[in-house]
């Protein structure tokens, strides 16, 4: 999948690939993610994702859940 940018906030992506926000949600929070994170300390400072990187593992989340593997 080829994505606007290589940095995207978390809402842009949920237009984007039209999910939802609890799904966003679970991925953000995805044990040992290394795609997402805050831009800063403050409560509300926008979820960023590295496309790139979310890409890679998007494409391995699905080879597993298809029996293959890593």
């Amino acid at each position: 999948m080829v994505y606007p940018s290589k940095i995207m906030r978390a809402s842009e992506l949920e237009r984007y690939m039209g999910l939802s926000r609890g799904v966003i949600t679970r991925l953000v929070h995805f044990p040992g993610q290394k795609f997402a994170w805050k831009n800063g300390k403050a409560r509300n400072s926008p979820v960023l994702v590295d496309t790139e990187s979310f890409e890679k593992w998007r494409l391995q989340q699905i080879k597993i859940s298809q029996g293959g593997t890593v």
